[in-house]
């Protein structure tokens, strides 16, 4: 009896701080991996900061920031609560690895959750009054916690209201009904009125689901509020954020060979890759939903309806050669279940393409060559697959044997990628020499060359960026600016991220785990020792896009490097004979000037610029109106302007120089395989669009033309003498 009573209080304490974490406890795996990301941030980060210099109050904030990103569940008043409980003691939580006040303060962000999708549902059902003027914050981000509960009540009443509005008007692409094409605003009656209640409380309902985390997922986004406090770039990478950065960088999966989306719950085949696992079984078709899982010949099929779609994701991907059955429900009616062989997926969408322009130059008809590169992508731990090195340099041999005179290389929409691959890719370009510099936290510098002295151009280029342009394409943006091999054009100036990160395993620290810590050690510095950090590498002729009014360069982000120099390791370019382009103060001027009268008479840099303009007016409006008069003079206007843009590209479109697809080997086979276009299919489904663009926008670019343009220019200051890369060592 006395061991009974003796135990009593403990078993009730534990009881509590269980209700208190929503029943989630740190495992001993998660106390190594917290332990782990902290000694590693510390120890490796590049700003040499000790935990002690970490504001912990700034932790908690941002922690809660990342669970509610529109600050719509939270007050002021428990967010200050949580501050106070746990800002003077966190470091303590983080150095033994214990992971208490992330479940803490999520088991009440869930229940507020919960308690709000309940009260939301309930205020579907009376009346919502449209008329009432009122206003409703863009981005409610950036914006402070309601203040309290009755605060909070208020702020939500207001956004049931905006989201009635924007059902109502068809402004929500994600579900909503398009406006008709003749720009007259829909009737409100009530059938509809009825039909958009019922679609919001799908929504409300939905969000349950979506903000339901478990406890590995609150870790890492608890891990990543600490990690962001030492840079915009260093991350906690759980098991699945780990696998998704990898195929990124690898461009390639292992899967079924689809894309898939959420639709009120359930999972969704948009697009079917092709040659893929998926489209080879010619057993399902875009439209189809998934709704249950099972691994293997017999593994239980889990059901996936309501399921977060990463979570779903997460069941379909598995080992290459591994079976995966799903069973289907078809649009056209009927169940199936569907067995598939797990294979590797080549994303041909997000590989260097290619482009030749016939373009007249005054002294007759010449070739110039694009080449776009969505990203630095790079080989298979397997020594499988291709690099964008050696994708470029094929493409410009097919180019070259199609006479080509000048090439662009098109990184408008490049985030970045692999930093070897950044390297190679410049020293196509030029003979040998220095193309980066990296410092890192003991001030310890190591420059990257290029030793191999081939080249696969010598001829006139250009560079084509935008502040999208980030990081990889940023080495070689700026290697080719200094080293005077390349003329910039494109918005004022890149993307502005200096940094480079490392990505450590955590199974170095104990095998079981595996996840993993990118960490920002070094910064990187262009040849002629200016960090492009903050600052970007400057375009020699400025042909802005959207991007450039949009904050989406590095000092938008929270807590970024500052900028700062080094020792040169380039004072005198290389332009010895091997080089046909040879750039001068004077040439760029002449080529400037006449891009600057062409934007100035060409009725497409007038079209150009009101797209921007527009761009702008959206980005600096700081609130929407909750009137639903005001919100049908808005919408019918923003419609009437899409399409006015849509005519005006069309009828340039007709106008546009001729041009000729270059494929790479890849992407032929590709098409020999799975049919005519399946490459062209795949690049299109994976490009990045600007935000006036929809599935069928005209295919006139108004930024690429123009620096054709330019490059048609510079040939024709050159003559008419064909340009033929040359190896400087041959005699």
């Amino acid at each position: 009896m006395r061991l009974r009573l003796f135990l009593l209080p403990f078993l009730m304490m534990a009881a509590l701080a269980s209700a208190q974490t929503g029943g989630f406890t740190t495992t001993q795996s998660m106390q190594n991996e917290t332990r782990a990301t902290a000694a590693l941030l510390e120890k490796l980060h590049i700003s040499k900061k000790d935990m002690g210099a970490i504001d912990m109050n700034s932790v908690v904030k941002t922690y809660c920031e990342n669970l509610d990103g529109a600050k719509m569940y939270f007050t002021a008043e428990e967010v200050d609560e949580f501050v106070n409980r746990y800002g003077k003691t966190l470091d303590l939580y983080l150095q033994r690895g214990n992971l208490t006040p992330a479940f803490e303060i999520y088991a009440l962000f869930k229940k507020k959750v919960n308690e709000r999708t309940v009260s939301n549902l309930a205020a579907l059902d009376q009346p919502i009054d449209l008329t009432q003027p009122g206003t409703f914050p863009v981005d409610r981000k950036k914006a402070e916690w309601p203040a309290n509960q009755e605060a909070a009540d208020a702020l939500w009443g207001r956004r049931l209201r905006l989201d009635m509005l924007s059902e109502l008007l068809g402004e929500d692409r994600t579900g909503s009904p398009k406006a008709p094409k003749d720009h007259g605003v829909p009737e409100i009656t009530p059938e509809k009125t009825k039909e958009a209640v019922a679609r919001l409380k799908k929504r409300y309902d939905k969000s349950r689901t979506y903000l339901n985390f478990d406890q590995n997922e609150v870790e890492e986004i608890f891990l990543n509020s600490y990690a962001s406090q030492y840079d915009p770039h260093s991350t906690f990478f759980s098991q699945q954020s780990l696998e998704e950065f990898e195929i990124a960088m690898r461009n390639s999966l292992v899967g079924i060979g689809a894309t898939l989306s959420d639709e009120d719950g359930y999972c969704v085949i948009k697009d079917i890759l092709p040659g893929g696992p998926l489209d080879l079984s010619h057993e399902v078709k875009p439209g189809d939903k998934i709704i249950a899982v099972g691994q293997d010949a017999k593994g239980e099929m889990e059901d996936i309806v309501g399921m977060r779609l990463s979570k779903a994701i997460s069941r379909i991907r598995g080992k290459q050669g591994t079976s995966v059955r799903l069973l289907v429900d078809r649009a056209a009616g009927g169940r199936k279940t569907v067995t598939l062989k797990r294979d590797q997926i080549k994303l041909v969408g997000q590989m260097a393409s290619a482009k030749a322009f016939e373009v007249s130059n005054g002294n007759g008809t010449v070739v110039l060559g694009v080449i776009d590169l969505p990203a630095f992508y790079g080989k298979n731990p397997d020594g499988s697959g291709s690099s964008p090195s050696a994708d470029i340099e094929q493409l410009i041999g097919k180019l070259k044997k199609l006479g080509m005179k000048a090439l662009i290389m098109d990184l408008r929409k490049n985030g970045g990628g692999l930093l070897t691959e950044a390297v190679d890719i410049s020293g196509l370009f030029i003979p040998k020499g220095s193309v980066l510099q990296v410092r890192d936290s003991q001030g310890r510098s190591e420059d990257y060359r290029d030793e191999d002295e081939k080249v696969a151009w010598n001829g006139p280029l250009i560079v084509l960026t935008s502040k999208l342009s980030a990081s990889a394409s940023e080495i070689f943006a700026g290697a080719m600016h200094d080293h005077r091999r390349a003329i910039i054009v494109g918005d004022t100036t890149t993307h502005g991220k200096g940094s480079v990160q490392n990505i450590i395993d955590l199974s170095r620290f104990d095998k079981n785990l595996k996840s993993a810590v990118k960490v920002t050690i070094q910064k990187w510095y262009a040849p002629s020792g200016s960090s492009i950090q903050l600052k970007g590498v400057p375009a020699d002729i400025v042909v802005p896009s959207v991007y450039s009014v949009l904050p989406v360069a590095e000092a938008d982000l929270d807590r970024p490097l500052p900028w700062d120099s080094v020792t040169p390791t380039l004072t005198k370019p290389d332009e010895g004979d091997w080089l046909k382009a040879k750039l001068s103060d004077d040439l760029i001027a002449q080529l400037a000037a006449g891009s600057a009268r062409r934007q100035a008479e060409l009725p497409e840099f007038l079209t150009l610029t009101r797209t921007i303009d527009w761009t702008k007016s959206r980005q600096v409006r700081k609130e929407v109106s909750l009137s639903l008069d005001q919100r049908r003079t808005e919408r019918k206007d923003d419609l009437e302007f899409r399409d006015q843009i849509r005519r005006e590209l069309s009828d340039y479109a007709k106008k546009a120089f001729k041009v000729t697809e270059v494929k790479l080997d890849a992407a032929i086979e590709q098409d020999k395989k799975d049919g005519d276009g399946a490459a062209a299919k795949s690049k299109k489904a994976s490009r990045m669009r600007d935000p006036l663009e929809d599935d069928d926008w005209p295919e006139y670019d108004i930024q690429l033309q123009e620096a054709v343009r330019i490059a048609s220019d510079w040939t024709a200051l050159l003559g008419s003498t064909p340009v033929a890369a040359k190896d400087p060592k041959a005699k």
